[in-house]
């Protein structure tokens, strides 16, 4: 197998992975969404409960396909900072899951999201200069957390 071969296997692998987690993670919400969730208050702009794994699908390609750029072997040297941003936030974003749905933490859980949206918008704007193409690919993630916040803020606040 070629170098160029090697590269898209790599990043098959990143984005497969990375969608394979959170659905795993997204199917632990499964039990709460029709017995807790359904009888929260809930912003009018909620979306439908079938938009949230579609959305999530695409977006965890997305920060796999940034995971990838940033790990990859040709990437730039002192990258440390933007690692540590990235991992951070992914932990952060799959820790939401079980605290806000599981342990029904609406509080704690939009702590998570907000330090989220903090390191992402950190992470998008050290990624500009080096990986343009890092920081123009979490802009969506980066707009449906945001968008996730003022969701979990509202069931925070009516419920």
């Amino acid at each position: 197998m070629n170098a160029e071969n090697k590269s898209h296997l790599s990043l098959i692998i990143w984005i497969a992975a990375l969608i394979a987690i959170g659905g795993v993670i997204g199917s632990l919400t499964k039990p709460e969404i029709s017995t807790w969730y359904s009888i929260l208050h809930r912003s009018s702009l909620t979306p439908p409960n079938y938009v949230f794994p579609i959305a999530w699908t695409i977006l965890y390609g997305i920060i796999g396909a940034c995971g990838w750029l940033i790990w990859r072997p040709q990437a730039l040297p002192k990258l440390s900072v933007i690692k540590t941003l990235y991992v951070t936030q992914l932990i952060l974003n799959w820790s939401w899951t079980p605290f806000f749905f599981s342990y029904h933490l609406t509080g704690f859980s939009l702590v998570v999201l907000v330090a989220m949206d903090i390191l992402v918008v950190t992470l998008i704007f050290l990624a500009y200069r080096k990986m343009r193409a890092v920081s123009l690919l979490m802009i969506p993630y980066l707009s449906w957390i945001l968008f996730a916040s003022y969701l979990n803020f509202y069931i925070w606040w009516c419920n």
